[in-house]
């Protein structure tokens, strides 16, 4: 086998791979993306359950 085609099937094989891992990837990024949004709660859903006008802040009592 002559070495520069083995060298330019080396460097094709990796770049398919390197490819393929990154498609892999991509999707279990996306997988655990969707997974960790599960809550779903909006701001004025959380307004509700706290029952209160302000969350993050608090108002200056004079």
């Amino acid at each position: 086998m002559n070495l520069l085609s083995f060298l330019s099937f080396l460097i094709l094989a990796i770049t398919l791979l390197t490819m393929v891992f990154g498609v892999i990837a991509y999707f279990l990024y996306k997988a655990r993306e969707k997974k960790k949004s599960g809550l779903g709660i909006t701001y004025e859903q959380a307004l509700e359950e706290e029952k209160s006008d302000l969350i993050f802040f608090n108002r200056k009592k004079s």
